[in-house]
């Protein structure tokens, strides 16, 4: 029989209150390349990995951009979008962080809506698709910043 059994707690982060640059650089990474390998946010999207496509954005070929660029433009975005969600999330909770990054994606979107309509409006198009890849991406996003703070070591002395 088993005596003063106590579930297991999930360590907190190391100290909540600083910003963990290499968890926010893994969170925008990984979220990135989720997204190179399912374009739309959804696996069920019409897109392929070998589609040129930013954050859901399709590039189109007239503008001679190789893929690898579009790659590298869209891991760039992606980084950068990683370090603003958890900026955001960083003091909460892992269900809120998540929800709130959501959030922070659609927030994220109407930015990035503001910028292609003014400076590269050939890059718009199936808007809606663009706003569910952009809402995916700050929920994935804001859960690897969660899951990638360092955490504090608890031992506890073993019952005698």
């Amino acid at each position: 029989m088993i005596t003063e059994f106590e579930p297991t707690h999930p360590l907190e982060p190391e100290n909540n209150n600083h910003f963990q640059v290499m968890a926010a650089l893994g969170a925008g990474v990984v979220a990135g390349i989720i997204l190179l390998i399912v374009p739309r946010g959804s696996p069920w999207s019409s897109l392929t990995f070998f589609a040129p496509v930013i954050l859901g954005r399709i590039v189109p070929m007239n503008l001679g951009l190789a893929p690898g660029i579009v790659a590298l433009i869209h891991m760039g975005v992606a980084i950068a979008y990683g370090f603003i969600i958890s900026l955001v999330v960083m003091h909460l909770t892992r269900i809120r962080a998540v929800l709130v990054g959501g959030l922070v994606g659609l927030v994220l979107y109407l930015i990035n809506y503001g910028v292609v309509s003014t400076w590269f409006p050939g890059l718009q198009g199936n808007e809606v698709s663009v706003i569910f890849t952009h809402f995916v991406f700050g929920l994935i996003s804001a859960g690897v910043y969660r899951g990638l703070l360092r955490r504090k070591a608890t031992v506890t002395p073993p019952n005698s």
